[in-house]
C-alpha cells in the first residue's frame, strides 16, 4: 500500500501536538522556562541546519545573527520607540545583510578556513557590541522596560513565549522541508556531499549557498529577538558568546544534521540533559555539570553517529512496517 500524503503529515503533526501539551502538563514556572529555552534552542538549530546542515556549511559565527536581532529589536525600541513586532524584521533584515556580505567573502573556502572565518567574524561583532557603548551598552548590556503589551512582545504570562518559541520552530520546520524538497535543497545536498561532481553537473552552488546563508541568518535572528523580550535584557555574553554558536550546531549534530526534525530531537534532548545536570549537579563540584553534559553527549554520538533523528525515525518506521 502506498503512503497518503495525509498519512506523512500525521507524524509531525502528532509530535506539535504533544509538544504544546507540554506546558500544560508541566505547568512548574521552571519547567515551562527551560521549555520555552528548549523551543528556541530548536528553533534557532533548525535555522543553523539549513546552511550548516544541507549545505555542509558548518558555521561558529550564527550568534552574532542571533545577537544582531537582539540587539536592533531593542535599540530601536529603546531609542525610537519602534515595536519589537517591527525591530524584529529590520535586524533579520541586517543579519541577511551582514550573510550575503559574510558569504561572498569566505563561501570560496573550504573546511576549517570557512569555519574560522565565521569563528572571526562571530569574534569582531562580539567585541564591537561591547565596545560601541553609546548603542549596545557595552559589557553591562540594555534593559528592556517591563511593559506588558502585545504591540511591545511582552507578556506578563511567561507561558505565551512558550508558544511563540513553539510558532518559531513549526514555521522553520515547514520552511526545511519545502526547501529540502525542492531544486535549492537537491542543489545544496549535492555541494555537500560531492561539490566537484556537483559544478560538472552544472549546479550553480554559490549562489544556493549564498541565499540559504542568508536566510539561515535572518531566521535565527528572529529568535534572537524572542529571546531579548524573554528575558528583557541583553548583553554581548548572552546573546553573541561563541557558546551559542557551538550549542546550535551540537543540537543539530546531535539529532541529525540535514534533516527536519534532527535539530528539534537534538534541541529536546541537549536541554533535559542540561537541566538534568544543573538540578542534580549543580551543588557539586565545580565544572562537574559541564563534563557529565560533554560526557552524555559524547556516548549519545557513538551510539548514533548520524544523530538520533534518523535513528528514532527509522525505529518508528519499522514499527509501523511490522505492525501492518
Amino acid at each position: 500500500m502506498t503512503n497518503s500524503p495525509l498519512s506523512a503529515l500525521l507524524p509531525p503533526i502528532a509530535g506539535f501536538a504533544a509538544l504544546a501539551a507540554l506546558p500544560l502538563v508541566f505547568s512548574d514556572a521552571f519547567l515551562v522556562a527551560a521549555l520555552t529555552l528548549a523551543f528556541l534552542s530548536a528553533a534557532a538549530s533548525l535555522a543553523w541546519n539549513l546552511s550548516g546542515g544541507y549545505a555542509g556549511q558548518l558555521s561558529l559565527g550564527h550568534a552574532a545573527f542571533y545577537g544582531i536581532g537582539a540587539y536592533v529589536s531593542t535599540i530601536l525600541f529603546l531609542k525610537a520607540g519602534i515595536s519589537p513586532l517591527i525591530g524584529m524584521w529590520l535586524g533579520a533584515i541586517v543579519s541577511a545583510i551582514c550573510a550575503v556580505f559574510l558569504g561572498a567573502v569566505t563561501m570560496r573556502l573550504k573546511g576549517s578556513f570557512f569555519v574560522m572565518s565565521t569563528l572571526a567574524f562571530g569574534a569582531v561583532v562580539h567585541i564591537s557590541a561591547i565596545n560601541l557603548r553609546d548603542f549596545t551598552g557595552g559589557a553591562s548590556g540594555l534593559a528592556i522596560p517591563l511593559r506588558p503589551n502585545p504591540a511591545n512582545l511582552i507578556f506578563a504570562d511567561k507561558m505565551v513565549y512558550t508558544y511563540i518559541a513553539l510558532a518559531l520552530v513549526i514555521v522553520f520546520y515547514v520552511i526545511t522541508r519545502l526547501i529540502a524538497a525542492s531544486k535549492v535543497g537537491y542543489g545544496l545536498v549535492a555541494f555537500r556531499e560531492n561539490h566537484d561532481a556537483a559544478r560538472a553537473l552544472g549546479i550553480r552552488t554559490l549562489p544556493l549557498r549564498i541565499g540559504v546563508f542568508a536566510l539561515s541568518a535572518g531566521l535565527i535572528s528572529i529568535c534572537g529577538t524572542v529571546h531579548a523580550q524573554y528575558y528583557l535584557y541583553v548583553d554581548p555574553d548572552s546573546v553573541m558568546g561563541l557558546n551559542l554558536s557551538l550549542n546550535f550546531a551540537l543540537m543539530a549534530i546531535v539529532g541529525g544534521l540535514g534533516t527536519a526534525y534532527g535539530p528539534i530531537v537534538g534541541a529536546l534532548l541537549v536541554s533535559i540533559v542540561s537541566v538534568v545536570m544543573q538540578v542534580y549537579l549543580g551543588d557539586q563540584i565545580s565544572g562537574l555539570t559541564q563534563l557529565a553534559y560533554a560526557a552524555i553527549v559524547i556516548l549519545v554520538l557513538m551510539a548514533a553517529p548520524n544523530g538520533l533523528g534518523p535513528l528514532t525515525h527509522a525505529f518508528l518506521k519499522r514499527r509501523a512496517a511490522w505492525r501492518s
